[in-house]
């Protein structure tokens, strides 16, 4: 019965997110997800590819640029809050591990970057950071397009080629886990 609720669920959410209406969704959820929303836009570009009624390389693309304008956004923020908080680093005694800091952004900010930009580790923290430490901004575009282009087009093509079997996976495991996690948190709580 419960799996039978949350498979016309699921059912409804992919055909929601095959409407026009999907494409500026994703556009403002690839946005601020770069700079401060917590929801990722895979949990928005893999319905619509299942759905089939959206090009997954043109939703691909969608994805990709939007991450990366709202990432400059975000580094911009970041960028020009260094100002304000310069002063609380320096009152804090913590400048000379803030120079650390930028010294290994500079010199492992292309690790950093990618592999934010590419797993689920959330982007926006980097993009903030890549601003207040001044990592050079041509090289934080660069790399965020490959990172994200990355991320998104996998996530992509997962789900066009195998998006009915995920489908029967997410359906077959979701109720499962669920009850599993809410069990975990009502022990963690109970302890």
């Amino acid at each position: 019965m419960a799996l039978r609720v949350m498979n016309k669920y699921l059912e409804s959410i992919i055909n929601t997110c095959g409407s026009v209406k999907a494409i500026l969704y994703l556009r403002l959820l690839s946005f601020t997800e770069s700079i401060f929303f917590p929801i990722p836009t895979d949990a928005l570009l893999a319905p619509m590819v299942i759905s089939g009624k959206h090009n997954w390389i043109s939703i691909s693309i969608t994805a990709t640029i939007w991450s990366v304008l709202g990432g400059i956004v975000g580094y911009y923020l970041g960028y020009y809050l260094y100002d304000v908080i310069e002063p609380y680093i320096y009152n804090l005694g913590k400048y000379e591990q803030y120079l650390i800091a930028k010294n290994y952004f500079q010199t492992y900010g292309i690790v950093f970057l990618f592999i934010a930009a590419f797993t689920p580790i959330p982007y926006k923290v980097f993009t903030i950071s890549a601003g207040v430490l001044d990592y050079n901004i041509i090289l934080f575009i660069l790399i965020s397009v490959i990172g994200r282009g990355a991320r998104f087009f996998l996530v992509s093509i997962i789900c066009f080629k195998y998006g009915q079997y995920m489908l029967m996976v997410i359906n077959k495991y979701l109720l499962l886990i669920g009850t599993i996690i809410i069990i975990l948190f009502a022990i963690t709580l109970w302890i």
